[in-house]
């Protein structure tokens, strides 16, 4: 690929990935869909006679492996999608908070948790949820999303239970609508 080429698409896609790294999605979760996207393009761009190509062609026209191609074009049969089998970290992180008792009190509501006090630390779940990075920064992304906040006493309190919510939903899907209008 001609540098003139590569700097056209990074052109196009950056504003796209602002506005997902904006929301809350990853680049898992962006790699995922991609590998969905191409893979459904290339399935019926080369095939023939209204079939859907076969493993091989869709894998060189992608430089996805064919074992990938099979498992993704299962999932599309199937009428799944990737993202579905892809968690975000932050959401792992969420989703323990909610549904291990550890972490939520007797009638099933997230505990306010401090940040390195006991058990049922904000830093205990993290580590539980294996993200892979401190918990400083899984706070401070979580508090920017706006799906945590700080009380006077310095617990964390869960405001919201999915990185993209009832109250950033619309404004995400309004944004990324505008793209493909333009």
């Amino acid at each position: 690929m001609q540098k003139r080429s590569s700097k056209l698409i990074k052109r196009v896609i950056k504003p796209i990935i602002d506005l997902l790294l904006i929301f809350g999605v990853n680049y898992t979760t962006f790699s995922a869909i991609s590998k969905e996207v191409y893979i459904s393009i290339a399935a019926k761009r080369f095939g023939k006679r209204k079939r859907l190509a076969n493993n091989s062609r869709i894998s060189i026209a992608t430089g996805i492996s064919r074992r990938e191609v099979s498992r993704i074009k299962k999932l599309l049969l199937d009428d799944k999608s990737m993202e579905e089998q892809v968690a975000l970290p932050l959401q792992r992180v969420i989703d323990l908070w909610i549904f291990n008792e550890n972490f939520h009190d007797h009638d099933s509501l997230p505990k306010l948790l401090s940040y390195d006090d006991g058990n049922a630390s904000f830093c205990k779940l993290v580590g539980q949820s294996r993200v892979n990075v401190t918990p400083r920064s899984v706070m401070h992304e979580l508090e920017r999303l706006g799906l945590i906040e700080l009380n006077k006493e310095g617990k964390i309190r869960l405001l919201q239970n999915k990185v993209i919510n009832d109250s950033n939903e619309d404004i995400f899907h309004a944004r990324l609508n505008s793209f493909i209008s333009m």
